[in-house]
């Protein structure tokens, strides 16, 4: 039994000893954080430095592999090969720009250049870049054309697109129906691109716009699971959000929304006349 002095002592040692160990938890877990931070900076760096070396002679490799298909007949055994020198070293380049891009957003060095522009403009774009990969599949189109004028960043947006197309061919099987479409909700555009493959994994819906996420089935396909994280980090830094749902009977949803704001009004006719 302890006197009320002692007692008041202990727990003036206890409260002592609690702030202590507190302290030490907190240190350790800043220091941790910071660990983890340099780490972050230092891999966005070497990736961006690797993405940047890699990039100038793969654009010379899929320009004279172009040139040597559109050199050699197709019944010639060099076209195939030439094909498929094309064929792989696009894949190879859209890899290594998604690397350059996620190393650049994650350093905030991707400034955007948000003008006001109608959505069927960048999908048509997106279309037209990924017209080769598409030509296995069906692609529909439903866009209102009462969609307002939105504000974004063109180049970015058309960057979502295609890796969000590049997705759909490469889990839904070929001849199967792609369909891009969007729809203005209240205060913003809905976006949605739709496929008709296995769908997305239940353990891993969580975590699909994580960095390097894959699955078990998506381990045999190339990449390296930046795609969907470099759309999220575009997106988000437009204000929107994104998301995907599995559809049935089977096939995945992938969906971003933009907000609305109020565009420039433009001035009167007379005013522009000279």
């Amino acid at each position: 039994i302890f006197l009320p002095e002692q007692r008041q002592l202990l727990d003036t040692f206890a409260s002592q000893i609690a702030i202590a160990i507190e302290r030490v938890h907190y240190v350790e877990v800043a220091q941790s954080a910071l660990v983890s931070m340099e780490s972050e900076r230092l891999r966005n760096a070497v990736l961006s430095a690797i993405s940047h070396d890699l990039n100038t002679p793969l654009t010379t490799i899929v320009a004279t592999a172009d040139l040597l298909k559109q050199q050699t007949s197709a019944d010639d055994k060099r076209y195939d090969y030439a094909t498929l020198l094309y064929e792989q070293s696009i894949r190879m380049k859209n890899l290594v720009v998604n690397l350059l891009d996620m190393a650049r957003l994650q350093s905030g060095k991707v400034k955007l250049n948000k003008q006001w522009q109608l959505l069927e403009e960048v999908v048509g774009t997106a279309l037209r870049s990924m017209k080769e990969a598409l030509s296995t599949h069906q692609i529909y189109i439903d866009l209102p054309s009462n969609l307002p004028l939105i504000e974004f960043d063109a180049v970015l947006i058309d960057r979502v697109l295609c890796n969000l197309l590049d997705n759909a061919t490469k889990y839904a099987p070929a001849g199967s129906r792609i369909n891009i479409s969007a729809e203005k909700l209240q205060e913003e555009v809905w976006v949605s691109i739709t496929d008709e493959g296995s769908g997305l994994p239940e353990n891993l819906k969580d975590q699909i716009f994580d960095k390097f996420t894959r699955g078990e089935k998506e381990s045999s396909k190339a990449g390296v699971g930046l795609g969907l994280s470099i759309c999220k980090a575009i997106i988000e830094a437009h204000d929107g959000k994104i998301w995907a749902n599995n559809k049935s009977p089977h096939g995945a949803i992938f969906t971003f929304s933009l907000p609305l704001g109020m565009p420039p009004s433009l001035p009167p006719v007379d005013e522009l006349k000279p």
